[in-house]
């Protein structure tokens, strides 16, 4: 039987900026390998706190990582559009982008501003060098 993969077989990330939408969870340990692996991680999510607490995580489990958090609300197009328009101002590339925030079952207490449902999947996206 094959070797089953894991974060140790992923190549250095180091020179490639990526996006990970989610502050926990899924999104929380994509950003965190990613970091590990060197690359720039900017991790999305709606609660600045809690955006606040997983980047001082992964900073505790990688020194050396480079992370920053943007806000977000993935259910508002414009919010969207905003958090874009900021990244573009800085950024002079994106390689990889990691859609990872969603629950399939949400409470739906209030409707989605802008967006076509509430719920979505991972969807991840990136460019090779």
């Amino acid at each position: 039987m094959p070797k089953s993969w894991t974060v140790d077989d992923m190549p250095s990330q180091q020179g490639r900026t990526m996006l990970v939408t989610g502050t926990g969870g899924l999104g929380f340990e994509t950003a965190l390998a990613l970091a590990r692996a060197g690359g720039e991680v900017i991790l999305a999510g709606r609660d600045p706190a809690k955006g606040a607490d997983a980047v001082r995580r992964i900073r505790n489990e990688a020194s050396h990582a480079s992370i920053a958090f943007e806000p977000v609300d993935l259910a508002d197009l414009s919010s969207i559009e905003a958090m874009a328009t900021r990244l573009k101002g800085r950024l002079d590339h994106l390689d990889v982008l990691i859609n990872n925030a969603g629950v399939m079952t949400p409470p739906c207490a209030r409707p989605p501003v802008t967006a076509s449902n509430c719920s979505s999947g991972p969807i991840i996206s990136g460019t090779s060098r």
